[in-house]
């Protein structure tokens, strides 16, 4: 039995407010709907916005219109070296999901607008200044990570990595390789 393939979603580069261009994908249905919600994707921290493509796919084979992308610095929003390169999750939230906010708008007049954040990306979707044009938000993981929150067999592990070692090689590198140490992609 052939199923019909779905079209690959479509890349892009948007600018963000200071001129910095994030780069992501869209999964666009060929007829406009306006009942049809688009659902932005926002990523954890150092995961790029791949790890959510087959999440994106099921969305849009269950009827949404679909925007991953990555923050500046990471991914399809990296250009070039990282060692001094100066990005925050301010910067990601303010600026970058902002961005992603108004392509939405512009891309998919009137079409409902759905987020879903995991872990920061669950409190970027505070940070956008045109927030209020946000339908739904569902977060996964969306907190704080406190290292006493976590389970006493892995507390000073955990303490050990976020407060010590991670500084410490952010440091001494200009950046975090986190791709190099197995953590995910580098950091800014």
């Amino acid at each position: 039995m052939n199923l019909p393939t779905r079209p690959a979603p479509q890349t892009f580069c948007e600018p963000a407010a200071d001129g910095y261009p994030i780069g992501g994908f869209t999964w666009r249905h060929p007829c406009t709907d306006f009942e049809r919600p688009v659902v932005i994707i926002n990523a954890a921290t150092s995961v790029r916005c791949r790890h959510y493509s087959r999440f994106a796919d099921y969305l849009f084979a269950n009827g949404f219109d679909v925007i991953t992308y990555d923050y500046r610095g990471i991914g399809e929003s990296r250009s070039g070296a990282l060692r001094g390169f100066k990005a925050s999750w301010s910067d990601w939230g303010v600026l970058d999901f902002e961005a992603m906010l108004q392509r939405a708008q512009r891309e998919f007049p009137g079409q409902p607008i759905d987020v879903v954040g995991h872990s920061f990306g669950g409190c970027a979707t505070g940070l956008g200044a045109c927030g209020a044009v946000i339908r739904r938000i569902v977060t996964v993981g969306a907190q704080f990570a406190y290292w006493r929150d976590y389970a006493a067999s892995g507390r000073w592990r955990m303490f050990a990595k976020w407060h010590v070692v991670m500084p410490l090689v952010t440091a001494l590198c200009g950046y975090f390789p986190g791709k190099r140490m197995g953590w995910l992609e580098d950091t800014p």
